[in-house]
């Protein structure tokens, strides 16, 4: 809704959220658990790739050199 609006701090905000506290501070810490269990680590892993991917789409049009690097 942020970057339709363009506004464009609003939305590198969120991005920033998404990246740092949704998926970092969070979801990063409850996978260490699973990434232990063999069962639980294929899924996981599927996961945490597709959050990856999602959050450096996101990343590109405010830092397309280093989301592309990434």
């Amino acid at each position: 809704r942020r970057m339709e609006a363009l506004e464009l701090h609003g939305a590198l905000a969120a991005v920033h959220h998404f990246w740092l506290r949704s998926f970092c501070d969070v979801y990063l810490e409850t996978a260490k658990v699973s990434l232990r269990d063999p069962s639980a680590a294929g899924e996981t892993r599927r996961t945490l790739l597709s959050c990856s991917d999602f959050g450096l789409r996101l990343l590109g049009p405010f830092a397309p050199f280093v989301a592309e690097e990434l």
